[in-house]
């Protein structure tokens, strides 16, 4: 089941990854995506990356990356908030998890919010503001991390919590590749 899973949303990625099509946005830079990866990530987050956007050799503007890896993103916030709300609903949940996730409920949202956000902003080119917004994104799910670690370390929900955030690394660091480009465009 897990592994179907998987595939629906690697499949959802690519698509979303070819759909993404847009005009150009100044100053955004254009490579292949292993070398965007190469970039953005080493060790398991490189596998991650390389997973999420595939192995194209066809050079793409990184914005399509960054709504790439956004879109896989707010797809396992999706998914692991649904998981958070079986455990809220579960009466044998203890009152400590509940606890944890409705903190990750809350934290979902905002970071799902965000990072439509950032998807929104680079459909339209707006490139400036968007770390903050990754940043910011990557903290609530980590809240959430921290928030189900000592009442549910070792469970499902904690393995899609570790999975939510090192998606929203993978955008963080996806995005800083197009952000020094366009600041130093603004100032010259």
């Amino acid at each position: 089941m897990a592994k179907e899973t998987i595939l629906v949303l690697l499949l959802s990625v690519t698509a979303a990854l070819l759909l993404t099509g847009s005009d150009a946005c100044d100053g955004a830079p254009s490579m292949a995506a292993m070398a965007a990866c190469q970039k953005a990530s080493t060790g398991p987050l490189y596998q991650l990356c390389a997973n999420t956007l595939g192995t194209s050799p066809e050079a793409e503007e990184v914005t399509n990356y960054v709504v790439a890896a956004a879109n896989a993103a707010t797809q396992i916030y999706v998914a692991t908030k649904e998981a958070a709300g079986k455990v809220l609903a579960d009466p044998s949940s203890s009152e400590d998890m509940k606890s944890a996730c409705r903190t990750c409920c809350n934290k979902y949202d905002q970071a799902h919010m965000l990072v439509a956000g950032v998807i929104d902003q680079l459909h339209s080119c707006s490139l400036t503001d968007i770390r903050t917004d990754c940043a910011t994104a990557v903290a609530a799910i980590d809240d959430c991390a921290t928030a189900v670690l000592p009442v549910g370390g070792n469970t499902s929900l904690y393995a899609m919590v570790l999975l939510g955030r090192d998606r929203s690394v993978l955008v963080l660091r996806l995005a800083m590749l197009l952000v020094p480009n366009k600041l130093v465009k603004l100032a010259a």
